[in-house]
């Protein structure tokens, strides 16, 4: 973003992201005058304060800006905001009226597994529609004693910290408070509180819920995890349009991935059952699942490839070119790749050994990759036994998938696709896949994938 562009920065008191002293073209709104500020931050870096041009002190931020601003400007900025909004609805109602049809929203949320939220419970859409109905200006007594009697620091006073800080957090207010609580709610003018707690991905869900519901028309273009204390998110207008079927899909997905995301938090805990060694062993499943999938979706461009001539490469080339690009952007998208390349180059360039059977080649770096999942896995080890046993059936359900597409590719002939060898191929895999045990789990996976190979309806 240009400094011509034209910005709203919300709260930035002593420490603004888009400075006017910087050459930003921006408007400042923040609860009191710039004189206040530096009255109420004294013992910060209070030369950073700058002039106020818009103070907004209750009802929707939107009233506060002359109308004719309306629509105006190119970014909404605010951070460290959000959480202490009263009413979070209106107040991106607000970020919608005041940009352009192209602006975007741009937000420091603060991340409860990283600061003094640690163990508060989170916030959710019905929370968010709660206060909209309510046109809630002040914070409930609910949230005020929750504030309070969960607020938590790390040693030395520690309000925010990295993800791998392992130190206690402790509740930090005596519970002799509790009158201090119970009057903050019954003040007549605004008393302060984080009264929205967020992971990642819970705030994710609660836009996507908010829009799919009316309430907003704003869509996550894109949000970043910090190491320490926040998350970053950018919005833009203009919702998805899903179908029930595919907010079913998101919304699932967004669950799950709180549920992850909240898991992980206990990785602080030092004798916790996610510490470091507990840690390393959910990334290893979470690896294996790369491998697995990457393979499948080898397997389902042979299957869609496949024609009465055999392989018809350059649609498999176009397929795996699409799969890569779906790959995830994360730091475990190299596996993925790695896997789709070295599967296509063997597919493309078969070497042929007897009886027109695939060679292994004994340097393949995928196999290699594999290597970690074959050292036994002690339960003890992790003490985490669920989490070592998946991790066990995930390795057999990555070399049931690549038992089916050696399959595949061993029964291609020049211009043509033997599937009767296929079957006896896959028959005889299966006879030598023990029932009992890890390895039984081949079973449903040979099954499965075989079937979607020949065409073969589910029963």
């Amino acid at each position: 973003m240009s400094k011509d562009a034209r910005i709203i920065e919300i709260g930035p008191s002593f420490n603004p992201l888009a400075p006017k002293r910087d050459g930003w073209n921006t408007i400042v709104v923040d609860h009191a005058s710039r004189e206040e500020l530096l009255q109420k931050y004294h013992d910060q870096t209070i030369d950073w304060i700058e002039a106020v041009d818009i103070v907004w002190t209750g009802g929707s931020l939107a009233d506060a800006v002359p109308p004719e601003q309306h629509g105006t400007f190119d970014a909404f900025i605010a951070s460290h905001v959000i959480e202490h909004t009263t009413d979070i609805v209106t107040f991106l109602r607000a970020a919608e009226t005041l940009l352009k049809p192209d602006g975007v929203v741009i937000l420091a949320v603060p991340d409860k597994r990283k600061c003094f939220d640690f163990y508060r419970p989170l916030s959710g859409t019905a929370d968010a529609i709660t206060a909209f109905l309510e046109r809630r200006d002040r914070h409930t007594l609910r949230t005020h004693i929750d504030y309070a009697l969960n607020m938590a620091l790390k040693p030395g006073g520690a309000g925010a910290w990295a993800a791998t800080d392992v130190q206690p957090a402790e509740p930090v207010n005596p519970l002799t408070d509790a009158p201090q609580w119970h009057a903050a709610a019954q003040r007549p003018d605004y008393t302060d509180a984080h009264a929205w707690v967020f992971v990642p991905s819970s705030f994710s869900l609660m836009i996507l819920e908010l829009s799919l519901l009316g309430y907003l028309d704003l869509r996550v273009e894109e949000l970043q995890e910090r190491h320490a204390t926040e998350f970053f998110v950018w919005l833009r207008k203009g919702a998805a349009r899903l179908s029930a079927d595919e907010s079913r899909r998101e919304r699932t997905a967004l669950m799950q991935r709180v549920i992850v995301e909240l898991a992980d938090q206990a990785r602080q805990l030092p004798d916790g059952p996610l510490s470091e060694s507990a840690a390393l062993l959910r990334d290893w499943l979470l690896k294996a699942e790369y491998r697995t999938q990457a393979l499948q979706r080898v397997l389902s461009a042979v299957q869609a490839s496949l024609g009465r001539f055999g392989l018809n490469r350059r649609r498999f080339r176009q397929l795996i070119a699409l799969a890569g690009q779906d790959v995830p952007a994360n730091a475990l998208a190299p596996i993925q790749h790695h896997i789709l390349l070295n599967e296509t180059t063997k597919i493309l360039n078969r070497r042929k050994g007897p009886d027109d059977v695939t060679a292994a080649a004994e340097d393949d770096p995928a196999l290699a990759e594999n290597a970690v999942l074959i050292v036994p896995l002690g339960a003890a080890q992790f003490r985490d036994p669920l989490l070592a046993a998946e991790l066990l059936r995930e390795r057999q359900r990555s070399l049931a998938v690549r038992v089916v597409l050696e399959a595949v590719v061993n029964s291609l002939r020049a211009r043509s696709w033997d599937k009767d060898r296929f079957k006896a191929m896959i028959a005889k895999a299966a006879r030598e896949t023990p029932t009992v045990g890890p390895e039984a789990v081949r079973h449903a996976v040979l099954a499965e994938e075989s079937r979607k190979v020949l065409g073969v309806p589910r029963a």
